[in-house]
């Protein structure tokens, strides 16, 4: 407020100083101004001061209305961006929605697959147990074998069997599989006429012999 009551008295003053150096220059008198009597020179220079202070004024007040343009400006180009940043936040919310809404999708997808896939697993496990039992199952049966001879590992698997007789009884033989061939078994099974030795344990490998000469039961033991 002080300033543009400065402003206001300076203006007044210049306007005062210019009747006065018309009216000085007619007539070559002195004049008082602010109390103090001036010739022609010292208003002149009154008068420069003056026009120097004003467009000091001026130039500041350009100043000022350059910063006031420019802040609006600013303000403007502020208020742009917040309203572009605010349908960027908006389109990447909507992505983020969408794209955590397939997420979810396709993870209950791969649950229902795994939740599948388990089931199958123990459908099938219970299946191979279903068969390994009966495979173990087969395997542990009495194998029947009529007179012949037979090879381990090929005709019945090698391992422990107790070998019994299904008729009368007849000599039982088990010949090594290697190159002496001799006979690891040479008994009589049954005990018909007393010269039977009823059942026989044995043991067999892979590759040997198996020689009755009557049907025998053999029966896999441990």
């Amino acid at each position: 407020m002080k300033k543009y009551l400065k402003i206001a008295a300076i203006i007044i003053g210049a306007f005062i100083l210019i009747f006065i150096g018309a009216g000085i220059g007619s007539s070559g008198a002195k004049a008082t101004v602010h109390e103090k009597k001036m010739d022609i020179t010292a208003l002149d220079k009154e008068f420069s001061k003056v026009k120097k202070e004003l467009s000091s004024m001026k130039k500041d007040r350009d100043e000022a209305m350059a910063i006031i343009d420019k802040k609006e400006s600013v303000e403007k180009e502020l208020a742009d961006t917040k309203a572009k940043l605010k349908d960027i936040k908006g389109t990447l919310d909507q992505e983020l929605a969408e794209g955590r809404k397939e997420i979810d999708t396709k993870l209950a997808e791969a649950n229902e697959g795994l939740s599948d896939a388990k089931a199958q697993l123990k459908d099938t496990q219970a299946k191979l147990a279903s068969a390994t039992g009966q495979l173990q199952k087969a395997e542990g049966a009495p194998k029947k074998l009529g007179s012949g001879q037979y090879v381990v590992g090929k005709d019945i698997p090698a391992g422990r069997y107790v070998a019994h007789a299904l008729g009368r009884g007849s000599n039982f033989f088990l010949f090594d599989g290697g190159s002496g061939g001799s006979a690891k078994v040479n008994t009589i099974l049954g005990s018909a006429g007393g010269i039977g030795s009823g059942d026989y344990t044995f043991f067999c490998e892979d590759g040997d012999i198996i020689e009755t000469h009557e049907s025998v039961q053999l029966t896999p033991v441990k």
